[in-house]
This record gives C-alpha cells, sequence and structure tokens, in this order.
C-alpha cells in the first residue's frame, strides 16, 4: 500500500456529508435549519457551563505557559532554527486564522450591542444608547473577540506542534491524544473519526463563510453601486473566490499563502490608518476603547461563567456560546495550519504570535471601526442600527463606509480586503483539509493538487447554490447551525485535548527531565 495514499476512511464519509448537507439545504434549507437550529438549543440548554469552562480553561493554560518555564520548550528540539521571520510569520497566522468575519464585525457587533438591535442588552437591563450601552457594546466585542477565543488557536496550535515535530507523530488531529491513551489514539479506526468530525466542521465552516463573503459583497454592489443581487452575480463571486483561495493553496504555503498573507496584512494596516484619519474620531476612540477594557475586566468573572441565566439567551446564546462554539469547530484544523509555522519557536514565543498579538490586534481593529461607528451612531451622523436592523450585519460595514471621504475609493478597497481576507483564510484551511485526508503525511507536507481542487470546488459550488436558490441570504443557516451541533461534539475532543496538553507539557516533560538528570548522573 502507498504510504502516502488517500484515506478514503477520512475523504469519503467527510465528502459524502458536506456533499449530503449541501443537497438538504438547496432541496429543504428549513429543514437543515430545525433540524441542527434543534440541535444548538439543546447544546445550550444543557452544556453552556461546559463550553464557558473550556474557554476559561485554555485561557488559564495560555496564562500559565507564557509565565512558566515550560514557555522555553522549542517546537522540534533545542536545535531547531525557525523557517519563517517574525513578520512573516505573524502576517500568516493573523490572516489565517481570522477571515473576513473581523472586517464586517468590527462595525456590526458593538453597534448590534449598542442599541441593543435584537435584545442584546435586556439581561443586564441597560439602557441602549447610553454610557454604560457605550461601554458594554465595545468590551463584550472585545471579550468574544480577543484573549479566551484566541486561546483555542494557541492551546490547539502549540498540541499539534509539540507532538508532530518533538514527538515526531504523523499530521492528524488524534495524534494530540497520544499522551493520554498513547498508540491507542492513532489507531486507524479512531483516528479516522476524529479525523472526519475535524474536517467535516472546517469544511462545512468554509462554505458558511464563504457564503457569508458572497452576501457582504452581494451587498455591498447593491447598496452602493445599485447592482441587482442575481444568482449569475453570486456564480462570478464565487468563481474569483474559489479561484483565488484555489491558486493560493495549489502554490503551496511558501508562495501563494505567505504572498496573500502579507497582502493581507498590509490592507488591514491601510484600512486603520485610513478611519484614524478620515474617520474624525481619534480621542472618541482612545477614550472609549481605554474605558471599555476596563469595563470588561471589571464584568469578566461574570461574563467568564455567565451561561444565560443573567445575560438572558439574546446574548448569550445567540452571541457568546454560538461564537465560542463556532470558534471550536475552527480551531482543531487551523491548529494544523498554526502548528507548520512554529518550527523553531519557543512555546512563548508562539502563545505570543497566536494568541497575544492576534488579541491585540483586535482590540485595535473593534476600538477604531467600533469606536467611530458608535461615535457617529450616538451623535446622529448616520444610524447605523436602523440599517443593520433593516438589512442584516451585512449593511452595517457599507452604510459605514459610505460616510467617510473618499468613499468611493475606500469601498472598492474594503471589498478587495474582504475577498483577500477570506482566501488567505480558506486557502490554508483547504491545504490543511486535504492533507489529513492522506496517509502518512508529516506536518507541513502538501496533498496531491487533484485533493486540493476537489475540496476546493464543492465548497465553492455549495456555497454559491445555497446563497442563490436556498432561501436567500439565509441560505448558509442550515450549514452554519450544522457547523454549531459538529462544533458541539468536538467539545468532547476539545476537552480531551486540554487534559492532553497539561499532561504532556507539564508533567511528561518533567518526567523527561528527571530521567535524563538520573541518566546523566
Amino acid at each position: 500500500m502507498n504510504k502516502h495514499s488517500l484515506r478514503k476512511s477520512v475523504f469519503f464519509p467527510a465528502f459524502a456529508v458536506v456533499l449530503g448537507a449541501g443537497i438538504v439545504g438547496l432541496v429543504n434549507n428549513q429543514l437543515l435549519i430545525n433540524c441542527f437550529q434543534s440541535a444548538f438549543e439543546w447544546a445550550y440548554a444543557n452544556m453552556s457551563w461546559l463550553y464557558q469552562l473550556i474557554m476559561l480553561a485554555l485561557f488559564v493554560i495560555c496564562c500559565v505557559l507564557m509565565v512558566s518555564s515550560k514557555g522555553s520548550i522549542r517546537i522540534g528540539g533545542e536545535n531547531a532554527k525557525p523557517k519563517y521571520g517574525f513578520w512573516t510569520w505573524f502576517a500568516m497566522s493573523l490572516t489565517g486564522g481570522i477571515g473576513a468575519s473581523i472586517v464586517s464585525s468590527g462595525i456590526a457587533q458593538p453597534i448590534t450591542f449598542l442599541q441593543s438591535v435584537w435584545g442584546e442588552l435586556e439581561g443586564y437591563g441597560i439602557e441602549p444608547g447610553s454610557t454604560e450601552a457605550v461601554l458594554f457594546a465595545m468590551g463584550r466585542s472585545l471579550h468574544e473577540w480577543t484573549f479566551f477565543p484566541y486561546a483555542f488557536y494557541g492551546v490547539c496550535g502549540i498540541s499539534i506542534a509539540y507532538v508532530c515535530f518533538n514527538k515526531k507523530k504523523p499530521v492528524t488531529i488524534s495524534s494530540t491524544l497520544t499522551p493520554l491513551f498513547g498508540d491507542r489514539a492513532t489507531k486507524p479506526a479512531i483516528s479516522a473519526v476524529i479525523d472526519v468530525v475535524a474536517v467535516l466542521a472546517l469544511a462545512l465552516a468554509i462554505v458558511g463563510t464563504l457564503g457569508t463573503f458572497i452576501g457582504l459583497a452581494t451587498t455591498c454592489l447593491s447598496s452602493v453601486y445599485n447592482v441587482q443581487t442575481t444568482p449569475y452575480l453570486m456564480f462570478l463571486i464565487m468563481l474569483v473566490t474559489t479561484a483565488l483561495y484555489l491558486l493560493s493553496s495549489l502554490s503551496g504555503v511558501d508562495k501563494g499563502i505567505k504572498f496573500f498573507a502579507r497582502l493581507n496584512f498590509r490592507f488591514y494596516m491601510l484600512m486603520l490608518v485610513i478611519v484614524v484619519l478620515l474617520g474624525g474620531s481619534l480621542v472618541f476612540i482612545l477614550n472609549t476603547t481605554t474605558s471599555s477594557i476596563g469595563y470588561w475586566l471589571q464584568n469578566l468573572p461574570l461574563w467568564a461563567f455567565d451561561t444565560g441565566t443573567v445575560g438572558g439567551p439574546n446574548l448569550v446564546k445567540w452571541w457568546t456560546i454560538y461564537n465560542w462554539i463556532f470558534w471550536m469547530a475552527f480551531a482543531p484544523v487551523t491548529g494544523v495550519f498554526l502548528a507548520q509555522l512554529t518550527y523553531g519557536r519557543t512555546i512563548r514565543e508562539v502563545l505570543f504570535v497566536n494568541w497575544i498579538m492576534p488579541s491585540l490586534f483586535a482590540i485595535v481593529w473593534f476600538g477604531i471601526f467600533g469606536g467611530c461607528a458608535i461615535n457617529w451612531q450616538i451623535n446622529g451622523v448616520v444610524d447605523l442600527a436602523a440599517v443593520i436592523s433593516q438589512n442584516g450585519t451585512y449593511a452595517g460595514i457599507w452604510q459605514f463606509l459610505q460616510q467617510l471621504p473618499l468613499s468611493q475609493l475606500l469601498i472598492p478597497i474594503m471589498l478587495f480586503v474582504m475577498l483577500i481576507s477570506f482566501s488567505t483564510s480558506a486557502d490554508n484551511s483547504i491545504t490543511v483539509i486535504s492533507a489529513l485526508c492522506m496517509r502518512g503525511k508529516r506536518i507541513g507536507d502538501e496533498a496531491p493538487a487533484r485533493i486540493k481542487i476537489i475540496w476546493g470546488l464543492v465548497i465553492g459550488l455549495l456555497s454559491f447554490l445555497l446563497m442563490a436558490y436556498a432561501s436567500g441570504s439565509k441560505g448558509n443557516d442550515g450549514v452554519r447551525y450544522m457547523v454549531v451541533a459538529i462544533g458541539c461534539v468536538l467539545s468532547i475532543f476539545i476537552v480531551l485535548q486540554i487534559i492532553s496538553v497539561v499532561k504532556m507539557i507539564f508533567f511528561d516533560t518533567r518526567k523527561q527531565e528527571r530521567d535524563e538528570s538520573c541518566s546523566g548522573s
């Protein structure tokens, strides 16, 4: 048997379920929504406590690793040398993990919270539009976009990197459980089940996020340029996007992904500078962001443990827990991509780049975009809350940009930024998904081009079909609920991975050091 042949036990089940979900969503999207929304609602009612504790545990592990001696452990061994320069590494890690979501969320989420568009402030009894609502809107957005969710990437990346580079295990998600279960965790049947679930979660997540980008792009063309939204337009957007992320993925990490990551990062910086210079809200941004960080820290003990008892379902269920599970679905496979960039770096350096720096970037992004949007909202410059309420979260970013000077230039730039953002995130996901479908691959190995093309085309086509023909802008809701349902299943794996990381880094390495000390004496 070819040691690098297709893992049929992973590829075919995952591919069949993705295809089946797309077909069901196309034929009867409401059935898909009802089925998996019910699964999510059951998970929220019965397991919210677990999701909050998982987030807290990941956060604590990252904090401890940053300050402990274990942070000096080098991925790949003491003599390993980094492959990428620091800023290239950071650009690839940052843009490979966030996609286009942060671009629109930087406006939509703070404004939605500020005005309690769908009742988000009811649980805490805060008056919409008030001073406290301003602090809550920014503080809660930072809570859901910075150190807590990025702890997923930090821990998953370290777990996979240490197992694959230091322990020389093959690149499978199940390999991260070998410290707990030994080689039993990598037995073909067990490994296949775990990898199928992880591949399935990320593949469907990409279908959903590509649908989100199609929605953002068509909303832009419709609201700004009066271009009618048609299936032909959606197909064209899908075609361009799919071609871009496939081209990047096929050219490999060292060429396409690195090039697009650098380009993406530069455009992020450009847009931040433009909003600071043209938005007229710099003092408000600085004051509000600073005060909101204090408000966040003041309320962190409650927010970190609240399962909806205080905050209510409009906030905790449909924002916090939903987001936590979506991050959970992305984390294991995205962790493989992040891990392959970490060779030659210490655990502390890995956490700095995969946990602290992306969190700081999110604070800056939400502070500038969200702060400017909040300032305009409360001063009557533009009613972004009404736009979001009437036209959905997709519309908020475009209405915001239309208020800036040079908007006719900035809007195409932002659309391009979103295109590159999604493509950068999707190409690394396609690369890792494809690698997990191959037998005997080591971390960093590329899968055959045909496997990448199959996954890329199917994901692109399903995104288009669901957005164009399955209930319009809600066309990918069924798939997104399915991702969340699978993320609920992955929570069991995440718990085991947390225990495995603690054992591997804090106990097994201590035993190894003790054994080496005894043998040396």
